[in-house]
């Protein structure tokens, strides 16, 4: 499903107007799949496992303008699997970005209200009954354990397509930024189980999961699945959690300033939820001098392309700070 190898792309304007370091940026957005991202690597893993347990149906619970869905969407079309989307806090909103996307791949989309998606679970539960005695088999993927891990899956796979490209071009003091995620605990496990020296920095963009419950409290799940020596654990990254703002989907002026800078600089689009608030963690943690001069940093990009659009007049509205 996914366009692999994603390149590792040089960012050398961005670094110049940071004044060093060395940036790069890991072209997670480039995977194809309905305008890319990272989640393309982990249904080449899902879908499979979906379909050979037998299921016939996706039911997924997401935020109105989730990548997620959209993603989703599109690797169920690609493996001929219905897919109904509950989409919580969707209810009268624009069609546009993913919500658009989502349309456009066919999802069979249950649009809540704010007080619906309270029990957004519930919902989902009576879908997946009603489905069942019309002789369905529906996979609800918040309840089952493989859609918790199979992202670090599916970024094992892209460590050692990093490691590749790093050894390439002779890279050393590495520094990876990405969101506090499951992508970001492939990574890691690339690393610790081959005795790379890499540096982790995750951004946490949301407080809703819990860090631990979300990724850290399935440490030994992925080392079971996967056969491996070695782990994850919390003190393998440095979790940022300030560049949070008001919560999850909502644009802080800092991610608006990064979103800019790095599309005028090295023309790389950034989204407002995820990788726009990493851009935004790198450039702060640059200009504090909390980055080495020395280091060679690798900004994960994740995807969220559509997001851009639902931002549009806030981003269009932007001035640069004086």
């Amino acid at each position: 499903m996914a366009h692999l190898p994603t390149p590792l792309e040089e960012m050398p304007r961005l670094s110049a107007e940071l004044g060093g370091p060395r940036i790069l940026v890991k072209r997670e957005d480039m995977t194809g799949l309905a305008y890319g991202g990272n989640k393309a690597r982990h249904y080449e893993f899902e879908m499979p496992h979906i379909r050979d347990e037998g299921y016939d149906t996706v039911i997924n619970i997401m935020d109105y303008h989730s990548n997620n869905a959209r993603m989703t969407a599109a690797a169920a079309n690609k493996t001929g699997l219905r897919y109904i989307l509950v989409l919580k806090n969707a209810a009268h909103r624009k069609i546009q970005g993913n919500l658009l996307v989502d349309k456009l791949l066919g999802a069979e989309l249950h649009l809540l209200d704010e007080f619906q998606s309270e029990t957004a679970d519930d919902y989902a539960a009576n879908l997946k009954e009603e489905l069942e005695k019309e002789g369905a088999k529906p996979y609800l993927v918040q309840e089952h354990l493989f859609p918790r891990i199979v992202g670090m899956v599916g970024f094992v796979d892209a460590g050692l397509e990093l490691l590749e490209q790093i050894e390439a071009l002779g890279l050393q003091n590495v520094h990876i930024f990405g969101v506090a995620g499951r992508s970001l605990c492939g990574l890691i496990l690339v690393a610790r189980n081959l005795g790379l020296d890499w540096k982790f920095t995750g951004v946490q963009v949301t407080f809703d999961p819990p860090l631990g419950e979300y990724i850290f409290d399935h440490d030994s799940d992925i080392r079971e699945l996967l056969d491996l020596p070695a782990t994850f654990t919390q003190d393998d990254m440095t979790v940022h959690s300030q560049y949070v703002g008001e919560g999850y989907g909502i644009m802080t002026p800092e991610v608006a300033e990064a979103i800019h800078m790095a599309a005028r600089t090295d023309a790389i689009i950034c989204d407002p939820n995820y990788t726009g608030t990493v851009m935004a963690a790198l450039i702060d943690q640059v200009r504090e001098g909390n980055v080495g001069k020395d280091e060679t940093v690798v900004f994960l990009h994740t995807g969220g392309l559509p997001a851009v659009f639902t931002f549009a007049e806030q981003l269009a509205d932007y001035s640069e700070p004086q």
